[in-house]
């Protein structure tokens, strides 16, 4: 980056931060009816969350625009001596709900910090907690054996630990949820709670009347207009005379709602009649716009490019009846070659890109919650790297991909199983300069399975969720190439606090290519003629004397399609997209610059791969193992706005199942975003650690390499819809 080109940076991030703070955003003026409350601390509470005590209060801290600015974009509060006064209160009995019984309000402030702020102080003395000694559960041994154990299991009472009314009431809950599961539906639960406040001592005694074993009884649907009632009752699978089980009937709601046409789902169980052990069931749906057209826009800035697109889709849920999905999209757009986030030239080229996407989802395929999907796609997009300049060449394909398959939901809705067969081709063509490849074509069935217990699957705050993808490629279903592809996955979420949560994925990928790879691994004998040869005897040999031959522009290709990367908006942040993992020459962008020495040679006639000691001639290639690990803490500012710090580290090797951790690639960074109704709007930086890179050669020491720089740092800048994971 030039010298000139990191000024132009730093004063636009001036005048981004001065607009923000000036433009758009212009302080509010204060209210006229008191003053504004600046902070509201809590002094002596140590044993509860403090969090969860302000949260309860109309007493708060006024908002502030990127936690620094109040009365900016969001409206003060305002201290009111009354709404104190009822907050103290509140205080003594969220403490006694948690076990304090004796805890008590001993002070309340109100400091003025200055003409228009105050400051609030509250002291809590606490006192001793309350212990429960024992619980018991009267009536369980008229459930059966199973039944009984399970219920037991799902108390979160322990003796010895201090009494919270919250577990006491989860508790009571869940007696009666798992024998409801176990077929006892006219379960009753009661209980009673002996506190002796000398003691600091507490026995909770509950009683259980499990009532008969039930079954389900007549299941009726109301509701349905143009939607027709066979998949629905499918999807259902209440069958009369069934077992009776809770648990079923919400794993029944979910089904319907997943299906994407009812706007509310209702289902009602009538408990009136217990002499009977029979339930009916009716299920009330309202159903939703069946069919929806959505258009908008988005922008991408980056190291990679500059571009531009638009979003029209058209989505009919009720296609030719069945409740059959029918989903059409479409995404144009312009890459402004080669202005980018590191180059601000103005643009040379303007390259038209394109994405179709056409599926068909069917419900209650081969059995009630089997759907079946085939779809289509057509892209046609430019291959772009962050070092591109005016005369490179630029290649581009248009892409064709199907896939049919088959997804099926079990155990709740918790496990996902996702059979499919995928054809995708790839016919190349140039953009600018002249093309050197060959159609690819690709073939293989894939298995994904997903094991989700997250809580929430747009902001995920505790929970666990597994995933894992198995593709076989080539061999007896055709294709290119022939190989193995597998990447299982973990994530995990841990509530550190009532609105703050810890983040974890971690993430490893296997590829075994069959009739692929020499390219990438020189020093594998599988051809005996040279992939790369050099026209004249010079060592090192110049960029336009290179010669790739067919062979290995074909390898290469099909690495672009196969092979692992890493690094982008959703892996390691600190890198560009397919910043991570093995570099080198790739033979359909020569010519590229001319200082480029490369040390291949005719004359030897060994020659499998080009390699080479200036770093600029280096782009991503690919690798055949991939691992990825990220930490991440996410936590509130203000409103719908949050934060996040976290650390990414992955790398990619060259070598076959080959987990290399000599180059972890340490990207810690921070983050912003803010809350809508489909997910979050997510901004990051991430910092590649100095010393802990690689970019594909012994001869190159750890370093950088050529991965680009913003304002002169190792940086990169991330924008994405949704958590990175």
């Amino acid at each position: 980056m030039t010298k000139r080109l990191r000024v132009v940076w730093r004063l636009l991030l001036v005048a981004v931060t001065l607009l923000l703070a000036t433009s758009g955003c212009v302080k509010k003026d204060y209210p006229a009816e008191g003053p504004v409350i600046s902070d509201v601390e809590l002094e002596g509470v140590r044993a509860v969350d403090p969090s969860s005590v302000l949260d309860g209060l109309a007493t708060a801290r006024s908002p502030r625009f990127l936690g620094i600015w109040d009365g900016v974009v969001f409206d003060y509060e305002v201290f009111d001596e009354t709404l104190l006064e009822r907050d103290l209160e509140r205080i003594e009995r969220y403490y006694r709900a948690r076990g304090f019984y004796e805890a008590q309000v001993t002070a309340a402030r109100v400091i003025a910090v200055d003409d228009h702020h105050v400051r609030v102080q509250i002291r809590v003395h606490e006192g001793p907690e309350v212990i429960t000694t024992a619980w018991s559960a009267a009536g369980l041994e008229q459930a059966d054996v199973e039944a009984a154990a399970r219920a037991i299991q799902a108390v979160t009472l322990e003796g010895g630990k201090r009494f919270d009314e919250a577990d006491y009431d989860d508790s009571k809950k869940a007696l009666a949820t798992e024998l409801a599961n176990h077929g006892y539906a006219f379960v009753k639960v009661t209980g009673h709670v002996k506190v002796d406040i000398a003691l600091h001592q507490a026995t909770v005694e509950f009683q259980v009347t499990p009532g008969p074993k039930s079954v389900f009884g007549p299941v009726r649907i109301v509701g349905l207009k143009k939607i027709p009632e066979g998949p629905v009752r499918d999807n259902l699978e209440l069958g009369q005379g069934k077992s009776y089980s809770a648990s079923e009937l919400e794993d029944a709601r979910t089904a319907l709602v997943n299906l994407g046409v009812f706007s509310t789902v209702d289902v009602r169980q009538d408990l009136t009649h217990p002499e009977t052990a029979t339930v009916p069931v009716t299920v009330v749906v309202e159903e939703a716009e069946l069919r929806t057209l959505r258009m908008g826009g988005g922008l991408r800035f980056d190291v990679i490019e500059l571009s531009s697109n638009l979003v029209v889709g058209w989505e009919h849920r009720n296609f030719l009846g069945g409740m059959r999905k029918l989903t059409l999209e479409t995404k144009p757009g312009l890459v402004l070659f080669p202005t980018r986030a590191d180059n601000l030239q103005a643009p040379t080229n303007f390259l038209p890109q394109n994405r179709v996407r056409v599926e068909l989802r069917q419900p209650s395929f081969l059995e009630g919650r089997t759907t079946g999907f085939l779809a289509a796609e057509f892209n046609v997009y430019p291959l772009l790297y962050p070092d591109f300049e005016r005369g490179d060449p630029v290649l581009g394909y248009e892409e064709v991909k199907t896939h049919v398959g088959a997804e099926r939901a079990f155990f709740g809705h918790h496990l996902y199983v996702t059979p499919s067969y995928n054809w995708q081709t790839n016919l190349p063509f140039a953009y600018i300069g002249q093309n050197r490849l060959h159609t690819a074509f690709v073939s293989y069935p894939e298995l994904e399975t997903v094991l989700d217990f997250r809580d929430d699957p747009l902001e995920p705050h505790r929970g666990l969720f597994l995933s894992n993808t198995l593709q076989i490629a080539g061999y007896l279903f055709g294709g290119d190439a022939s190989d193995v592809r597998e990447q299982p996955e973990i994530r995990a979420y841990v509530p550190i606090a009532k609105h703050v949560t810890l983040a974890a994925r971690a993430t490893i990928g296997f590829l075994f290519p069959h009739d692929y790879g020499h390219t990438l691994i020189p020093n594998k004998d599988r051809t005996t003629t040279p992939l790369v040869t050099c026209k004249t005897t010079m060592s090192p040999c110049p960029t336009d004397d290179l010669v790739f031959n067919d062979a290995a522009l074909r390898d290469q290709q099909l690495l672009l399609f196969r092979a692992f990367y890493s690094g982008g908006p959703d892996s390691n942040r600190g890198y560009p997209f397919r910043g991570v993992g093995p570099q080198g020459v790739l033979g359909f962008l020569i010519p590229s610059t001319a200082v480029c020495k490369l040390g291949a040679s005719s004359s030897s006639g060994s020659a499998n791969a080009a390699t080479s000691t200036d770093p600029e001639c280096y782009r991503p290639t690919g690798g055949f193992t991939l691992w990825e690990a990220s930490l991440e803490l996410r936590f509130p500012i203000v409103g719908p706005l949050r934060a996040a710090l976290f650390v990414d580290t992955s790398d990619v090797s060259r070598n076959i199942a080959s987990i290399r951790l000599s180059y972890p690639h340490l990207s810690p960074g921070f983050g912003l975003r803010y809350a809508t109704p489909v997910g979050p709007v997510r901004f990051d930086i991430g910092y590649r650690v100095p010393y802990l890179q690689h970019i594909g050669s012994k001869n190159i020491p750890p370093s950088e390499g050529n991965t680009s720089e913003i304002l002169g740092l190792p940086i990169a800048i991330q924008f994405g819809l949704g958590e990175a994971y």
